[in-house]
């Protein structure tokens, strides 16, 4: 693995929340969650997004200063961002995102515009574009994003917080896709896709010029089209305890990439990072 001297800037614009449980609460959203795992990777991290002018609010700026992730957020006069958890008797969590938070009003600021210009990679997802006024400033600072950095699109669908003509607008962005094979199941009939997961991949790979198509699926494998094809195969992990290892993926692989590592290097750091994460919420259990 080749390597560099100076960290790279890896930055993600979106949601910011509070993941409030029955019994704790903890800071959550895929952004943040995508940085944390970055930085661990090596990577300098840097969040766009909005916060209120309340109590939770002052929390994220501490929790992110905590995980060393420059917290790059206007203040709004929305709450915070709040989403309820449900743990499910099968072990999966159900989310409920609360409406009209800080991030559905993220502003076009000269910080965020300064921030962007300086990324290697830019992170992005669908849920934090749900409302017109924060979808124009995310488009917008992923179009200041420099030409030679990586754009790299998480699904993440969450709720009905999506539609054909958004899926499309960020794909058409994009330069890194990752997604899971239940959202590739959405994603088909919505775009109009027929074939096997395989056949499916490669056609979206090819119609949006993408350099990496990442598919998901914790129970069984992982699978990133690049240059060339490369599968890890996993074994004994439960979907039930996959919560939170699809951030730690993306974000270990896109940081190992950065940092020289060969496609298939990226995908076994990337992978042994979100089996950690399995195993630990198998430990909650």
């Amino acid at each position: 693995m080749a390597g560099r001297t100076k960290k790279p800037h890896v930055i993600a614009i979106g949601e910011v929340v509070y993941d409030i449980m029955p019994d704790s609460r903890k800071l959550g959203g895929a952004p943040a969650d995508f940085l944390h795992y970055a930085v661990k990777a090596g990577a300098k991290g840097s969040l766009i997004s909005a916060i209120g002018a309340d109590d939770l609010g002052r929390e994220v700026v501490a929790e992110l200063n905590k995980f060393n992730i420059e917290p790059v957020l206007a203040v709004t006069p929305y709450p915070t961002g709040r989403v309820l958890i449900f743990k499910n008797s099968d072990g999966r969590h159900t989310a409920h995102i609360l409406e009209n938070a800080a991030w559905d009003y993220i502003p076009y600021t000269e910080a965020a515009e300064k921030c962007v210009q300086t990324a290697d990679a830019a992170f992005f997802g669908t849920l934090a574009l749900r409302k017109p006024y924060s979808r124009g400033t995310v488009l917008d600072l992923i179009d200041a994003v420099p030409e030679k950095a990586y754009k790299f699109f998480d699904v993440n669908l969450r709720q009905d917080y999506y539609d054909k003509e958004l899926i499309q607008s960020l794909l058409h962005k994009a330069n890194i896709l990752k997604l899971n094979s239940d959202e590739l199941k959405v994603l088909k009939p919505l775009l109009k896709l027929n074939g096997s997961a395989e056949d499916v991949c490669e056609k979206l790979k090819n119609a949006y010029g993408l350099e990496y198509l990442i598919l998901t699926d914790a129970s069984k494998e992982s699978r990133v089209y690049g240059k060339e094809l490369t599968v890890v195969k996993n074994s004994g992990v439960r979907q039930a305890f996959a919560y939170g290892a699809g951030n730690a993926f993306a974000g270990t692989f896109m940081t190992s990439l950065l940092n020289g590592a060969t496609q298939q290097e990226a995908h076994d750091a990337a992978n042994q990072a979100a089996i950690s994460v399995c195993v630990a919420n198998s430990k909650k259990i």
